[in-house]
Parts: structure tokens; C-alpha cells; sequence
């Protein structure tokens, strides 16, 4: 029945579906920010949210925010030619980690107000859809962390039920 349902009405995947919510809450908030008058790319979000005083490796940003290395990496190489981030020595001296520049702690300041804003308008979206989807997706991360989905493809594969 599942089936027929995905190839007779909506065969969109979730994870189509989940990039492109994330593509709409990015371009929304992307718009914002031009109106504001602030030059940011909503893709820095996670990083100028951690990013305070201290530096931070990539592997730790990474490690902190759940995101990969390589999308990590990619922003962290953005940010910087933005001059909104700095890589800097570490005890190590083999290794670097990043640090918000001077541009970067003044924006985040003005960030703050703005994140507010976010979830504000996310609590009235939860609203307006009946759903709290911050909830949901927080619930389906966990279960997939507690068991992932590749084990329960496999499951499906050898006809488990």
C-alpha cells in the first residue's frame, strides 16, 4: 500500500523535502538580512552562533554542531575571506583553529537580535501548521542516532518487519 501511495501521488523524498525547507528558511532569511542591511549568509549561522571568545578547531565545530567537516571547512574558508573569521596557531603549532575576527564579534552582536527574530517566526510557523517541527525533528535525529538508517534499510532489504 506505502507503494502505491509514493507512486501514485507524492514520491518526493524526505530528504528533498527537508532541503528544500532548509533552502526556503535560508533564502527568507538571506532576504532579512539584505533588508537590514547586514551581509551575511544564513549558511554562517551555526558557526558565528559558537564561535565567541574562545577559538575552536574545525574538528570541534564540527563535532558541535553535527554538521561535516567538509561543510564546515567550506563555510570556516568562506568566513574568512569575508574577513569574519581568523585561523590562528594553536599550542600545537601544527594545527589552527578558527577565531572571529573584529568584523566578526560586531556583526554577531548585531546577529543576536536577528536569531531572535528566527525563532520567533519559527514558533509562529509551528503554529500556523499545527506541528512542532523543531520537536519532530529533534525526536527523528535521536532515533536515527540510536539506530541509524542505513540498519533499518537492512532491516527492510531482509524482509524484517
Amino acid at each position: 500500500m506505502y507503494i502505491e501511495i509514493m507512486t501514485q501521488s507524492n514520491n518526493t523524498g524526505l530528504g528533498e523535502l527537508l532541503r528544500h525547507l532548509t533552502d526556503l528558511l535560508d533564502r527568507g532569511s538571506l532576504d532579512a538580512y539584505n533588508n537590514e542591511g547586514l551581509d551575511f549568509r544564513p549558511r554562517y549561522t551555526p558557526i558565528m552562533r559558537v564561535l565567541n571568545e574562545e577559538p575552536m578547531s574545525v574538528s570541534d565545530l564540527c563535532a558541535q554542531l553535527h554538521i561535516t567537516q567538509g561543510a564546515v571547512s567550506q563555510a570556516v574558508k568562506l568566513m574568512e575571506q569575508d574577513g569574519l573569521v581568523a585561523r590562528v596557531p594553536t599550542t600545537d603549532s601544527r594545527s589552527r583553529s578558527v577565531v572571529l575576527t573584529n568584523k566578526g564579534k560586531n556583526l554577531r552582536s548585531k546577529l543576536i537580535e536577528q536569531w531572535r527574530r528566527r525563532t520567533d517566526a519559527i514558533w509562529e510557523l509551528e503554529q500556523e501548521i499545527q506541528a512542532p517541527l523543531r520537536t519532530i525533528l529533534e525526536d527523528a535525529i535521536e532515533a536515527l542516532e540510536d539506530r541509524g538508517f542505513a540498519d533499518r534499510l537492512s532491516q527492510k532489504y531482509r524482509g524484517d518487519e
